[in-house]
């Protein structure tokens, strides 16, 4: 959603709470994180605003838009809440850029942060990895690198209470469902889930007066889908389609055991191509990929992004700040679950 059609009023209000309630301070530190478009616009200014000394955002050229047209939306959403001074919007990628900075983020214009960017980087360098660990994609950060160098990373926990966004999971669900025309009261909906999605799209959906048939991506067969009014994908981890030519439910399949069925590629493989081709809806309409959500949360509206980058941010910060104070290895892991919402990487 872009962040236009929000009130930059009201975007500036969410930043302002979510800095208040995290408790979040940048002050001292530089940040190197993305210039995004619509609701990702927000990291840079949330971070100025945060009091980071300076702020440079990595703009890339993005949905037929050149790089300095995707960093417009970062730029002036910087100068509304009267922190433009210290966001640099930037269009390529910079060793001295790197090499000031304290915070790096994973996201997407930023992304990979490789061999290349951690060697870069100064050893107390902190890697804020904004979503859970068990969501760790290989080819965003390079994680053997980062221990090789001293770099500290650490993933956000979504579930924490001044955090929440994994909450908006399954409202993102429902929003889904009601633009595949399925009304959710009084609908089956079948969740193909093992990961921790599935629970949380499940609660939502039953609340909401659907009768929910959740099992794991392996398990969809003719008769859990029989008489579905729709089917959700919501695996993070599955490899390969869980639903398309091949994959663990095939959609012709699914077309004769629930004529008429929708289905929603909320994460992990959906071949829409295959989908379409059995006669079926498939919402987004370019389905989703293995290790993929196939609308982000910001597909609500900014709220969700502005408090998992302020958390993110939050993270950074205080590895950060403990590893300048000589804190390492366990002493520094206990200290940042302590101090911020903060959830351990996996080993590489």
């Amino acid at each position: 959603m872009p962040v236009i059609a929000t009130p930059q009023t009201r975007v500036g209000r969410l930043v302002h709470e979510a800095v208040e309630r995290l408790a979040l301070d940048l002050s001292g530190l530089v940040v190197y994180t993305e210039a995004g478009t619509g609701a990702f616009a927000v990291t840079a200014p949330l971070a100025a605003v945060a009091g980071a000394d300076h702020v440079f955002a990595l703009a890339r050229p993005w949905g037929g838009m050149g790089a300095r047209d995707v960093g417009r939306d970062t730029a002036a959403l910087a100068a509304e809440l009267g922190a433009g001074a210290r966001v640099e919007v930037v269009d390529r990628r910079e060793t001295a850029h790197l090499a000031r900075a304290d915070v790096v983020t994973n996201l997407g214009f930023v992304r990979p942060i490789d061999r290349a960017v951690v060697m870069a980087l100064k050893p107390t360098a902190a890697v804020p990895y904004m979503r859970e660990a068990w969501e760790v994609r290989a080819d965003d950060v390079d994680l053997a690198a980062c221990r090789e160098r001293g770099i500290a990373v650490f993933a956000t926990d979504e579930h924490h209470p001044d955090v929440r966004v994994f909450d908006a999971c399954g409202l993102l669900a429902a929003r889904l469902l009601f633009e595949a025309g399925i009304e959710i009261l009084g609908s089956v909906v079948v969740v193909l889930s093992g990961d921790r999605f599935g629970p949380t799209i499940a609660d939502c959906l039953r609340r909401l007066g659907a009768e929910v048939r959740l099992a794991g991506p392996a398990d969809g067969d003719a008769a859990l889908v029989a008489g579905a009014d729709a089917v959700v994908v919501a695996d993070f981890t599955a490899p390969g389609w869980i639903v398309g030519r091949g994959g663990l439910l095939d959609p012709a399949l699914l077309a004769r055991s629930a004529p008429g069925v929708a289905v929603v590629a909320f994460a992990g493989g959906v071949d829409a191509s295959a989908v379409r081709e059995a006669g079926l809806r498939c919402v987004p309409e370019e389905g989703s990929r293995e290790g993929r959500m196939g609308r982000t949360l910001a597909h609500l509206g900014p709220r969700p992004v502005v408090d998992l980058h302020a958390a993110g941010l939050k993270v950074g910060a205080v590895a950060a700040r403990a590893a300048r104070q000589g804190l390492r290895g366990a002493a520094l892991a206990a200290h940042v679950r302590r101090h911020a919402p903060a959830m351990e990487m996996p080993e590489p």
